[in-house]
């Protein structure tokens, strides 16, 4: 039986169950984007079935390199001590791809042999992310095992995973808060990288920012987004602001501690290039949150792009970043010193 990511029950919902009931057969499919989820399922069954001092022995994650004999051999060998073994199989090559080398007729005959007679006393996790699904592997599983596709959560689920953790760790969290968590992070950008394992090591970097009874936005901000963000947003607002001292200071210490000019005129130029296409799209849209699903770009950032470009014209800011542009080829070329070139642009903005 296959549990898919509905409009009610997601797959982990339907694995905490099972996992509640202790209802599971000696091999389980898993796969989805989530890998976090996976990864959390496959070392809840172990915690439930194998032996706490038993955990180095029988629980056996196997890698990409591992053979089918060696696979079986993990799987026949029985326990004295837990209530049954775990045998995870992550990446399995012939789930990933149909004609894996190693893996020809006689190898995967001898894993649906197994499949249709599999020891009573082993769980046999298969897990991946995309599984060739022209595979015999894949096909044989989809067919008769019981599978979990692990997806992506929904806005409420996701939520009810933010909130939980920050309970754990004995923080309280409103729920408007965790909105503006989920938000800033760009979970449901499309294409976006961000996945569950983001959104956990942020709720610690948060936690650790927090003054451990509450959490504010600027954690959040803080946390979510990088130090080169944090610091192009407080150095143009600097710049803009008519503080060019602590402008040039900001400079100075960025370059003190190992900062390079090509990257830091690389933030500069991509900041203002973003400024520019943000005005362009928002005069078109009057919308901040079509703006960034347009540019496919987390909320924050469009945000604070928009807040900076509102302080120039558009020609202004095609000025300074033409301005920009000059000043790379220029650096590139060796027509200029380096040294010099970001202190006499922020003395010209």
């Amino acid at each position: 039986m296959a549990y898919k990511n509905n409009k009610t029950e997601h797959a982990f919902q339907a694995f905490h169950r099972d996992l509640r009931d202790n209802n599971f057969p000696p091999i389980i499919f898993m796969y989805g984007e989530e890998e976090y989820l996976t990864e959390w399922a496959s070392k809840s069954l172990a915690d439930k079935l194998v032996d706490k001092s038993m955990q180095s022995i029988d629980f056996v994650k196997l890698g990409e390199e591992e053979t089918v004999d060696g696979l079986l051999n993990a799987c026949d060998t029985f326990s004295m001590f837990s209530e049954r073994r775990v045998v995870w199989a992550h990446n399995f090559p012939p789930l990933i791809k149909k004609n894996s080398k190693g893996f020809g007729e006689r190898e995967i005959n001898k894993l649906t042999d197994y499949i249709k007679n599999p020891n009573p006393g082993t769980v046999l996790i298969f897990s991946c992310i995309e599984p060739d699904d022209s595979g015999v592997l894949t096909k044989t599983l989809k067919k008769q095992c019981k599978t979990y596709l692990f997806d992506r959560l929904d806005r409420s689920q996701l939520g009810a995973f933010a909130e939980k953790r920050f309970r754990t760790a004995g923080i309280n969290v409103d729920k408007s808060t965790v909105r503006y968590l989920i938000d800033e992070t760009g979970y449901f950008h499309r294409e976006t990288e961000y996945k569950l394992f983001n959104l956990e090591n942020d709720i610690k970097k948060i936690i650790a920012l927090s003054d451990g009874n509450k959490v504010t936005e600027k954690d959040i901000d803080d946390a979510v987004h990088g130090d080169a963000d944090r610091f192009i947003f407080d150095f143009l607002d600097a710049v803009t602001s008519g503080r060019k001292d602590i402008a040039f200071r900001m400079l100075e210490n960025i370059m003190g501690r190992g900062g390079e000019v090509y990257s830091v005129l690389g933030i500069l130029i991509n900041q203002f290039e973003l400024m520019l296409e943000a005005k362009e799209l928002y005069e078109v849209t009057g919308k901040q949150q079509k703006v960034a699903e347009t540019l496919k770009m987390n909320g924050y950032r469009v945000k604070k792009a928009l807040s900076f470009a509102d302080k120039f014209s558009f020609s202004r800011l095609k000025e300074l970043l033409s301005r920009l542009y000059e000043i790379d080829r220029k650096i590139k070329t060796g027509e200029i010193d380096q040294n010099l070139t970001l202190e006499l642009f922020i003395g010209r903005m």
